[in-house]
């Protein structure tokens, strides 16, 4: 019976030992996070669009040149998708980054995201806009609270630093 307990004690000491050695182990710091995500005109009805994750700029670049190439597939009423601008996790357009595409440029056209990804939220420091696009940050949801126009580029975001929320790619005009 003493050997019984010895044996019981023992297991559980080495069970508990694994079980904190387990949970102390640092996690592996993130590598740079890359991704896309289509965005919508606004008025459309909502999407809710998940990005698509890459570990490098090179994989999200590859992904982007897919889902933005032209395609027999698509019907002649059907415009191609075009990347409207990104938004980047450090200044100067450095660190992580999240692309939008859509399904075509500003011209006559608004696009909303009214709520990022919440990987995405406070944690925007620079942004970029392409297809004749100026991009607005928003400090809250569904474009409320305090807003930035960058025209089209931002380097840096001010008192908007790891703020945004929300953004909208708007004709540059």
């Amino acid at each position: 019976m003493k050997r019984i307990l010895a044996l019981v004690s023992a297991l559980a000491f080495a069970t508990a030992l694994s079980a904190t050695t387990t949970a102390a182990a640092p996690a592996p710091a993130p590598a740079g996070e890359y991704c896309a995500v289509e965005v919508t005109p606004l008025g459309s009805p909502p999407t809710a669009t998940r990005p698509t994750c890459f570990p490098t700029q090179a994989e999200v670049d590859a992904y982007l040149a897919e889902v933005t190439a032209p395609s027999a597939a698509r019907s002649a009423a059907t415009t191609a998708s075009t990347v409207l601008g990104t938004v980047y996790k450090d200044a100067n357009y450095a660190g992580g980054s999240l692309s939008f595409y859509g399904s075509g440029t500003c011209a006559g056209v608004t696009y909303g995201f009214a709520s990022l990804d919440a990987a995405w939220q406070n944690t925007i420091s620079s942004a970029k806009a392409y297809a004749g696009c100026y991009v607005s940050l928003y400090t809250g949801a569904s474009y409320g609270g305090t807003q930035l126009l960058c025209t089209p580029n931002c380097p840096g975001l001010g008192s908007l630093n790891d703020r945004v929320l929300s953004l909208v790619f708007r004709p540059a005009s």
